[in-house]
């Protein structure tokens, strides 16, 4: 069974400014290979997110998810069309109820 694994990666690549090349480079992998994955064409190894993910010092839930993602401005921005989402997304800074101390 072959699962369709949705990715971010495009975008934060392009927000660090490295190029496929570069990228694949320093991951060992063919640049064609990082653009296939990025227009989700080829499901990258377990071995390969997880190298992608330590090159952007990234943990690989914020790459690469089984689930699509969330548009960003609506993570970012807590705007969109599901308020409950939004509001159950967490935020660094508040209190937690049972213990009262702040999370960072």
């Amino acid at each position: 069974m072959s699962e369709h694994v949705h990715n971010r990666l495009a975008v934060v690549r392009a927000e660090r400014k490295v190029s496929r090349q570069a990228l694949a480079e320093a991951v060992g992998a063919h640049y064609q290979t990082i653009g296939y994955i990025e227009r989700g064409q080829y499901n990258p190894s377990l071995d390969l997110a997880l190298r992608i993910a330590a090159h952007f010092r990234l943990p690989v839930e914020a790459l690469f998810s089984l689930e699509p993602f969330r548009p960003l401005t609506d993570e970012v921005y807590g705007t969109g069309s599901d308020p409950e989402a939004s509001a159950a997304a967490p935020t660094t800074g508040t209190t937690a109820r049972t213990t009262g101390r702040t999370t960072e």
